[in-house]
């Protein structure tokens, strides 16, 4: 739920409080599934104070296709 709300904000950060008034959960719980989406590298936590959190998109692990 957390992370369909993130891909759905790709380029927005928000508090767990935040995401908690639109998905109606507790904040609490919205504050600890951010913490595990940071932790994977599915979300970034972009500030410390108030903790905002934004969608982290997958890097690729290969090299970029240079046409050699």
């Amino acid at each position: 739920m957390v992370t369909a709300f993130l891909t759905a904000h790709p380029d927005e950060a928000f508090t767990a409080t935040k995401i908690s008034r639109r998905l109606e959960h507790s904040s609490g719980a919205i504050a600890n599934s951010l913490a595990a989406l940071a932790k994977s590298g599915i979300a970034r936590q972009v500030s410390e104070y108030p903790r905002r959190y934004q969608y982290a998109p997958p890097q690729s692990d290969t090299p970029a296709d240079t046409n050699n």
